[in-house]
């Protein structure tokens, strides 16, 4: 905007000059026009050859562009924020439903083992310890259930919002050839209905992926805000929906490039309701899935940990309690090399709420951790043909004599942990109590220490399972309202910029500059944007306020 109003002021300061030398002129035909080396004026009044309505229309354009490109932004991130808070109340919603899990749940489950076992001696899984015990897994079930549904909505809708795109893109395409065709000079009072129709359909495409319209002369085009052209006056370029047989809830978006090559776009769209259901879907849906599954490994696995290392009433070692999935790793499609690669968990008191991207390059291994974006130092041995690589608690192991360079995988060390979590004991089944097999000194240190987990500090070494769980929630809301706060204001300055473009209607230009000099007209136009520009910035100012 400073630019515009710069070359506003400039343009005022010029013309000024010009009013002062015609004056001079018919006031004092004799006066020398030594001020006409002080003008600096732009291409919009060096044009003498222009008629002035046609300059003046110019300066009008140049502002009304300006107001609806701004407008156009302001209504894509009103867009974007608006789609967020829609799959965050989901979300939050969800999480706060099942805050019990790691709360009342879990502690009635210490509780019973503390009655039964600790305080009545006895030494088997009770009825009551079972219930317990699944009545977590249940719930932990409902929990995947209903953030599958979300995952899956959350698909249909980014499909919804590609098809809804191409419609709008075939649209804007084919109203842009009627326009250049356009028999002008025949209808010349015709012209802007299509133009208006066009503006619209910009604006429905962009509140959907976020664009930026450029006008050169004749020439029209329609770019992504990252900066690909998708339409221009001979060319567009569609969306295209992209899915995966090894991932039924993955979805993404590509094109066709002018080499007729099939390219994965989706970082390129950043912006509007598209890029908001993206950016959702990849970061804190997916992290919503990798803190419940960290959750449930760091709570089951302490407990088959410590129950396998004692010992029940007979000496025998204890057995694991759950069945817990190992990570999933997902080789990319690009991969021109296939070793055979296994995963699994070695320690999950390191695991981490997060994905990865493991890269093999000029025969190094690089591993991305996703959340934070940070490069890790895996611990990495060979032996024989197999390469073990571990790291936040799993361990990798490729096993080839070729190299794997180039190669690319994506590990999700949740991927399966909800579905495939079930209860290995039933009814009756010995509990290791002790941490001796020496049957005359049994104790019940081993159930006390089992006990107790529910006190420690499982995620990350430094958090309870409900206090971890509860700060998740606390930033799901904190996000949610930090971005039902923007909005308001957001759709204020929509409103402010909607009714500020100005028309030469309202001046009769064709019937009136012949009455008042080209000059002044120039002067007035550009006073008039100058003042509304100042209308604007009041009228935030007092909405900010």
């Amino acid at each position: 905007m400073s630019s515009i109003l710069n070359s506003i002021i400039n343009n005022m300061h010029a013309i000024q000059i010009l009013i002062d030398d015609t004056s001079n002129k018919i006031m004092y035909p004799k006066h020398k026009r030594i001020t006409t080396e002080k003008i600096l004026i732009k291409n919009q009044i060096d044009e003498s050859n222009l008629n002035p309505g046609v300059q003046i229309q110019k300066i009008y354009d140049e502002y009304n562009d300006f107001i609806q490109e701004e407008k156009r932004k302001t209504s894509e991130k009103v867009e974007n924020e608006e789609t967020k808070i829609e799959q965050y109340l989901k979300l939050e919603h969800l999480f706060g439903e099942k805050s019990n899990i790691f709360s009342s749940l879990i502690n009635q489950l210490f509780s019973s083992i503390k009655e039964n076992i600790i305080n009545k001696n006895e030494n088997v899984f009770n009825e009551e310890i079972e219930n317990n015990l699944n009545k977590i897994i249940i719930s932990l079930k409902e929990f995947d259930n209903k953030l599958n549904d979300l995952e899956k909505s959350t698909k249909e809708l980014i499909a919804e919002k590609i098809k809804k795109a191409n419609i709008l893109i075939n649209k804007i395409y084919d109203i842009n050839i009627d326009i250049r065709y356009f028999p002008i000079k025949q209808l010349p009072n015709r012209i802007e209905s299509y133009i208006e129709k066009r503006d619209h359909l910009i604006d429905e495409l962009n509140n959907i992926i976020g664009i930026k319209v450029t006008k050169d002369h004749d020439e029209f085009k329609v770019f992504l805000n990252s900066g690909m052209c998708i339409i221009d006056d001979y060319k567009k370029y569609n969306l295209i929906t992209l899915t995966s047989s090894l991932d039924d809830k993955y979805i993404s978006v590509g094109c066709w490039d002018d080499e007729n090559k099939l390219k994965k776009i989706e970082h390129m769209i950043l912006s509007g309701s598209l890029g908001a259901l993206f950016e959702f879907r990849n970061g804190d849906l997916e992290n919503s899935r990798n803190k419940i599954g960290q959750l449930t490994i760091n709570f089951a696995d302490s407990i088959n940990r410590y129950h396998t290392i004692g010992y029940d009433s007979l000496g025998n070692p204890g057995k694991q309690v759950f069945n817990i999935s190992d990570p999933k790793i997902i080789s990319s499609s690009t991969n021109e090399l296939h070793p055979s690669v296994s995963i699994k968990w070695v320690n999950t008191s390191n695991a981490q709420d997060s994905n990865y991207v493991v890269l093999s390059e000029n025969n190094h291994w690089t591993i991305t951790r996703l959340k934070d974006h940070k490069i890790i130092n895996p611990e990495i041995y060979q032996d024989n043909d197999n390469t073990f690589i571990t790291f936040d608690g799993i361990e990798l192991r490729f096993r080839t004599k070729n190299s794997t360079e180039g190669n690319i995988y994506m590990i999700k060390p949740y991927f399966n942990t909800l579905s495939e979590l079930r209860l290995l004991i039933v009814k009756n089944n010995p509990l290791a109590l002790s941490s001796t097999n020496d049957l005359s000194q049994i104790n019940k240190n081993n159930a006390i220490i089992i006990h107790n987990l529910n006190k420690d500090e499982l995620v990350d070494k430094t958090e309870t399972l409900f206090q971890s769980y509860l700060r998740f929630l606390k930033y799901l809301s904190y996000k949610c309202n930090d971005l039902e706060e923007k909005v308001p204001f957001e759709r204020n300055m929509i409103k402010i910029l909607d009714n500020k473009k100005l028309s030469t209607s309202d001046d009769n230009i064709d019937e009136n500059y012949q009455k008042l000099s080209y000059e002044q007209k120039c002067y007035l136009a550009n006073a008039k944007i100058l003042k509304l520009a100042e209308n604007i910035f009041n009228e935030i100012v007092e909405c900010y306020s």
